[in-house]
């Protein structure tokens, strides 16, 4: 094999995510999630009495977390 392997990840086809879905997509706890949304650190909208989430604020958030490894894997010095 010639270079890196690639992970290959699926996109979701979908805009919108209920709070389990959304906590699913980021990787955490349901409850941490709500109250990240409480704290105002992740943007949430109404629909009906529904919590939901978008795509992009989504991905925003995750583009705005630290990078904890450079080069390839290897611990930052």
């Amino acid at each position: 094999m010639i270079g890196k392997p690639v992970a290959l990840i699926q996109i979701p086809n979908q805009r919108l995510f209920g709070v389990k879905a959304a906590a699913r997509y980021l990787g955490i706890h349901e409850q941490t999630l709500r109250k990240m949304t409480d704290l105002g650190e992740l943007p949430a909208r109404k629909i009906g009495a529904r919590r939901v989430y978008r795509l992009e604020d989504l991905d925003r958030y995750i583009d705005s977390l630290p990078q904890w490894y450079d080069r390839g894997g290897e611990n930052p010095a």
